[in-house]
């Protein structure tokens, strides 16, 4: 998908600028037809290609309810910006409020005073998105909960993402993480990963060997491996900045549509990723492939991956561009290192070194992160829509293997191989993984839940295969399952 916003009329902000960010998130959204009370048609906010159609830009919609957080901005511990996003770029923040605060019970009394009576958020003016039968005209998706207009519900205390959430908070106060940040051990190997990293960029463009390509691919994707990790983390996003922008990624692209867009509605036409590497491979299940998406494509996907790094980064550059992402200066350090590696070795040369480095990287990390969503039992549109809540949802839609292997030993997959843990608690560091997958698998067998970690080459298999037949045909894709 592609379009342009409305009203974006200030400077963009760059790093840093954080007040500056903020204000422009507040007042840069899509507005309405009409300023006035009542209902007005709403204009589309663009997040990663995807329209969305927030219906307040004053007001937050949790749980069917409405809230005034504007005096509670700056008090959030996880700052401002996301609370901003969360009201100005989608259109509900349940699934995220509920995902992102395990200790739901303090937190649900906490917000209580912030609640404003319906009759206010009407007054101020409620932003309609476009019915079904304006598709062909207005961008966006439509499915029939979200033509009913239901309300997401917040879970009651014996809901399944309840009880696991509340064990799971017990636990990492036992091993003294209440706040479920990473361990010593984490962030020691963090730091080595980085520099492994930077001594190999170093190497391969002093001595032109494309040994040390190979080398700085590997190690990038142990390095946007915990980028990953503390993109979700607000003490730790300037390990962040240094994990994904070094490597060619845009931190704060993936702030938002990964914690925001990609965990909440996975595997469902509102995720950034469910067309993310169309149309080479399809990952949508509900679409039919033509012959070469069927019989060529999946097959030759290492090759395909080898862009992948680039193709992230050509898509976020035509976004910034097009006004719907905010520029940053490390958004110039994938060209510079190119153009340093040009400047020594020559053009040829130069460009083969950052071509195989990234391409290394491409096809490690994004294969990894391509079996999270496309193993077999992800592409059940049927199961995912009939969901009992979002946290069953989200086993519907992800895929674990290597089960309860070490934190170390996990690194081999990039630690991606607990991506469902990762899915249901994503503020928790990746180093608690395996302690919380055991609490997992054992509130699933009491709750009679199904939950699918298999074998690493039998989920690439499921993958390829999942690429190529599509096992949904022509099903509607249900945004809000499990919130119903």
């Amino acid at each position: 998908m592609a379009g342009d916003r409305s009203g974006l009329t200030q400077r963009r902000p760059s790093v840093g600028d954080g007040e500056a960010k903020d204000r422009l998130i507040a007042a840069d959204v899509a507005g309405g037809r009409s300023s006035g009370s009542g209902t007005t048609e709403a204009l589309p906010v663009w997040s990663s290609g995807v329209a969305f159609y927030p219906p307040s830009t004053k007001f937050w919609r949790i749980g069917g309810k409405w809230y005034d957080f504007q005096d509670f901005l700056k008090k959030h511990p996880g700052g401002p910006t996301v609370l901003l996003l969360a009201r100005d770029r989608f259109e509900d923040c349940t699934f995220v409020f509920e995902s992102h605060h395990p200790n739901y019970k303090k937190v649900r009394v906490m917000i209580k005073k912030y609640e404003v009576a319906e009759e206010a958020v009407v007054a101020h003016g409620i932003r309609e998105r476009p019915k079904r039968q304006e598709a062909g005209t207005r961008p966006g998706h439509h499915d029939k909960t979200l033509d009913s207009g239901e309300a997401v519900r917040l879970l009651d205390d014996t809901a399944f993402y309840s009880v696991l959430r509340l064990r799971v908070i017990d636990h990492l106060r036992a091993v003294g993480h209440p706040d479920g940040g990473p361990t010593l051990e984490c962030k020691a190997l963090f730091w080595v990963s980085f520099f492994a990293w930077l001594a190999s960029l170093v190497a391969m463009w002093h001595l032109g060997s494309f040994a040390f390509s190979i080398l700085t691919g590997l190690t990038a994707s142990w390095l946007g491996a915990f980028g990953h990790n503390w993109i979700h983390q607000p003490k730790y996003k300037l390990w962040a900045y240094m994990s994904l922008d070094s490597v060619g990624f845009s931190s704060d692209g993936w702030f938002r549509e990964h914690l925001l867009q990609h965990h909440m509605y996975t595997n469902t036409p509102w995720d950034n990723h469910f067309k993310g590497t169309a149309p080479f491979l399809v990952t949508d299940p509900t679409v039919e492939r033509n012959s070469v998406q069927r019989w060529i494509l999946p097959y030759l996907n290492p090759l395909i991956l080898c862009f992948g790094l680039y193709a992230n980064y050509v898509a976020h550059t035509f976004e910034l561009v097009k006004g719907n992402e905010c520029f940053a200066p490390t958004k110039l350090l994938m060209p510079l290192q190119l153009g340093l590696l040009i400047n020594r070795w020559g053009l040829l040369h130069g460009f083969g070194l950052q071509f195989v480095a990234n391409s290394v990287m491409g096809v490690y990390y994004f294969t990894m992160a391509l079996m999270n969503h496309n193993a077999e039992h992800c592409m059940d549109t049927s199961a995912r829509n009939d969901s009992s809540d979002w946290a069953v949802a989200q086993l519907n839609s992800s895929a674990d293997w290597g089960v309860q292997l070490p934190f170390l030993s996990a690194g081999r997959y990039l630690w991606l191989n607990y991506h469902t843990v990762h899915h249901l608690f994503p503020l928790t560091d990746f180093s608690h993984h395996s302690a919380i997958q055991a609490i997992l698998m054992k509130t699933c067998q009491e709750f009679e839940i199904n939950y699918s970690a298999g074998n690493p080459l039998t989920i690439y298999k499921e993958m390829v295969r999942s690429f190529s037949s599509p096992r949904s045909l022509m099903q509607e894709v249900l945004v809000y399952a499990g919130g119903l």
